[in-house]
């Protein structure tokens, strides 16, 4: 795979890089190695390594759940990782806003909305994901879906 740009991986694929039982381990366990391994230029949201946390420590969401201290220990190693960070900025809530009024969406999809919207203000157009319905209503954003790596 030769991606030339940078890309943000959604929260599912770090999230599937926890337990080789989930779909998509073995894709989503490789493509964190390329951007380690200065192949992918790989980017995060902040709001991705939150949901990171959010999911792997919840004994309702993963059989296994990790201990909320070691997630924490996963979250630094990326933050200190040759992943690019980004986090919300100036332009951010505009382009909320934008994106907001132009493709209203249900609450619990608004979280879509603003990594949409924090992508698009720190110029990161394209995202991995194994949930490609969650940003199809984005034009500015080329969806590249997990389960075709």
């Amino acid at each position: 795979m030769k991606i030339s740009e940078p890309v943000l991986l959604d929260s599912n694929v770090l999230i599937y890089t926890q337990d080789s039982d989930f779909p998509f381990y073995k894709i989503s366990t490789n493509l964190v190695k390329m951007v380690t391994q200065g192949e992918l230029e790989g980017v995060l949201a902040y709001q991705n390594l939150l949901e990171f946390y959010s999911v792997i420590t919840n004994k309702k969401r993963v059989t296994a759940p990790v201990l909320p201290e070691l997630a924490f220990s996963m979250i630094e190693n990326y933050l200190n990782s040759p992943f690019r960070i980004v986090y919300p900025n100036i332009r951010t809530a505009s382009v909320f806003s934008g994106l907001f009024q132009k493709c209203p969406v249900p609450a619990g999809e608004i979280f879509d909305v603003f990594l949409a919207a924090t992508m698009l203000s720190n110029n990161i157009s394209t995202i991995i994901t194994a949930n490609t319905k969650d940003f199809e209503g984005f034009k500015n954003i080329q969806i590249i879906d997990l389960k075709s790596l």
